[in-house]
């Protein structure tokens, strides 16, 4: 205890007289007794009114309130009245198309992935997985036609096909067909030769046969077959024109929009009033005709021609699937429409009935390369965790788990206490050595992330995005051989150095390995690993990381945190404030993980209305 200068006087003084004898005990333990605790006023810092609407206003819009809302709130003569018309304007500012942008905005801070730029390498780009064709210049014969640089044996001469002239110089007469393309349904372009035609197939100077729905990338080679027609209105191939080299910063072209997905599924689930746990279970996602398109020509790469007979999945008017508020007209391919992935890629499984919006922890799928050697029916489609680009922006799988378990679980990764001794390292990361303290958490969440990589096993110039060991890439020795030819140019080669066994991230023997080379793919966390103190479920890949994070809690304590910092602008600490952390967790749970109830309870937060 502290006491004050004049109180520690009076108790000295108390005791000199106590032991001469000149006063009592009864009088010195009146002298000695506590001291009142004075009453300490808490600080008188509730926002005015008209600053808590501005503080509304801008974290829910972006934008300040207008004068109108102002003077409206200066004129509400009674505290009742202020507060009605807070509610109001609470209301709209959730209605309004400026709260998606708002939601936009915030997504790409949260769900922060990088730049698609798989297949992008110098002034080329096939990340799209399509044969690419170009537009004839306004100073040629045929202004704004498309057309394919393998009709010519010169590609550098090769726009000679759009002033009637092969590669030689000689007259020719190309044959000219008008098409709806899917980039742009209502519309039509012209196409000169091959790449408008019908063809399907064609064979090779080996005789064999070639189907037109694969494209065969090489830096000579641009992606169609020679003799190719680019299929029904033109969905086995992209116009280039405008996407050499590129930007990733324009929304006009095709690799930015796998980097905005992630966002706007985010926005689109605030929006539309959906769990946010669909970020990370969910079976669906949305898009435009270029993401469409992107997820379209994956599953054909891949072997699937499912799509080859589908020619709405690019009409924007061709079902009424919930979209962005900023795109309403019914017929604009740009805007961001609601799908469910295996419906374009079937090779990212749905696994529910509930086709249209189901983000249930009761989606399973198990499959155990140990006990089979057959292919998987593909990857159960999660959200964020399955996209495209947000998969292809973290190019190995043990980045993939700390990036996710930073994002949707609030985890921090940093280097280990200097006192801290741990068994010495010998084979596996994640049970010896330094980085066993990171590890031991990575290393059974990486496991979800192995069915991801890049092969060019099709394309001899750029690697592609594939799923290891479904439809068409199954796996086999040769590729975990690191004999030529396969070392350098299949991601074989790494698995044979990354993907050990018996180790935490490759939990199966050399024996099953032989048995069958795909066993190093295993994506299933085993029943008897912890990860967040929880045990796995059995379901395959990315799901299953998904819904441990969800029955962990700790997806829901983490968005909670980040709503709150958000909205209310103070982040938490979840040392000193667990049980608070907790608290909102619940309220946001109780709402059905959505976010609009959860914005109205905090709005109920006194913090909310406090500030100097």
């Amino acid at each position: 205890m502290h006491w004050p200068l004049h109180s520690k006087r009076a108790a000295l003084l108390t005791v000199m007289l106590t032991i001469s004898g000149l006063i009592g005990v009864d009088a010195h333990a009146q002298q000695c007794g506590p001291e009142t605790p004075q009453t300490v006023e808490p600080p008188d810092d509730r926002m005015s009114d008209t600053r808590l609407l501005r503080r509304l206003v801008l974290g829910l819009t972006g934008t300040t309130p207008t004068v109108a809302q102002y003077e409206a709130m200066e004129a509400a003569a009674t505290p009742e009245a202020r507060e009605a018309l807070l509610r109001s304007t609470l209301d709209e500012a959730l209605a309004s198309p400026k709260f998606y942008e708002r939601m936009l905005r915030f997504g790409h801070e949260w769900i922060a992935v990088g730049a698609y730029t798989t297949g992008a390498m110098g002034d080329a780009y096939q990340g799209d997985l399509s044969g690419h064709i170009f537009k004839c210049g306004n100073d040629t014969k045929h202004p704004g036609a498309y057309y394919h640089v393998n009709e010519f044996t010169d590609s550098a001469k090769s726009s000679n096909q759009c002033n009637d002239q092969d590669a030689s110089g000689n007259s020719v007469v190309p044959e000219v067909r008008s098409i709806e393309p899917w980039w742009a349904p209502g519309t039509r372009v012209e196409v000169l030769g091959k790449a408008g035609s019908n063809v399907t197939q064609v064979v090779d100077a080996k005789g064999q046969t070639i189907d037109c729905g694969i494209a065969r990338g090489g830096y000579y080679d641009p992606m169609l077959p020679t003799g190719c027609g680019c299929g029904p209105n033109l969905v086995w191939c992209s116009p280039l024109t405008g996407l050499l080299g590129g930007s990733n910063h324009d929304l006009g072209l095709q690799r930015r929009h796998p980097y905005e997905e992630p966002a706007r599924l985010f926005a689109h689930l605030a929006w539309h009033d959906r769990p946010l746990s669909d970020l990370i279970i969910g079976n669906y996602s949305v898009g435009t005709n270029w993401l469409r398109a992107l997820y379209v020509r994956l599953g054909r790469q891949m072997g699937s021609n499912a799509l080859d007979a589908n020619t709405t999945w690019w009409r924007p008017d061709a079902d009424n699937a919930p979209r962005d508020p900023l795109h309403p007209s019914p017929n604009d391919p740009q805007a961001w429409r609601e799908f469910v992935v295996e419906d374009l890629e079937p090779f990212h499984l749905a696994l529910s009935n509930n086709r249209a919006r189901s983000g249930s922890l009761e989606r399973t799928y198990r499959f155990d390369p140990r006990t089979t050697t057959e292919a998987p029916k593909g990857l159960p489609s999660a959200g964020v965790l399955t996209m495209i680009g947000a998969l292809s922006s973290f190019p190995r799988e043990r980045v993939r788990a700390a990036r996710f378990l930073e994002i949707f679980a609030c985890q921090s990764f940093s280097p280990p206490p200097a006192d801290v001794h741990f068994p010495p390292y010998e084979v596996d990361p994640a049970t010896g050595g330094t980085c066993l303290h990171c590890h031991k958490t990575l290393d059974p969440a990486a496991i979800s992330f192995k069915r991801w990589d890049f092969g060019s096993a099709q394309s001899a110039y750029v690697p592609w995005p594939f799923i290891p060991g479904v439809g068409n890439h199954r796996v086999t020795k040769e590729w975990l051989s690191g004999q030529y030819p396969y070392i350098g140019n299949s991601p074989g080669y790494r698995w044979k150095n990354a993907f050990l066994p018996n180790t935490m991230l490759t939990p199966v023997t050399p024996e099953q390995i032989t048995a069958n080379p795909e066993a190093v793919l295993l994506d299933t966390m085993p029943e008897s690993y912890t990860l967040l103190g929880v045990h796995g479920d059995g379901t395959m890949g990315p799901l299953g990381f998904g819904k441990l994070l969800v029955r962990s809690g700790e997806f829901d304590r983490c968005v909670s945190r980040k709503l709150y910092s958000m909205f209310i602008g103070r982040e938490l600490n979840p040392a000193s404030e667990k049980r608070f952390i907790d608290k909102l967790a619940k309220e946001f749970v109780a709402g059905d993980r959505k976010l609009r109830p959860f914005i109205r309870y905090l709005f109920e937060q006194p913090e909310l209305r406090r500030g100097l």
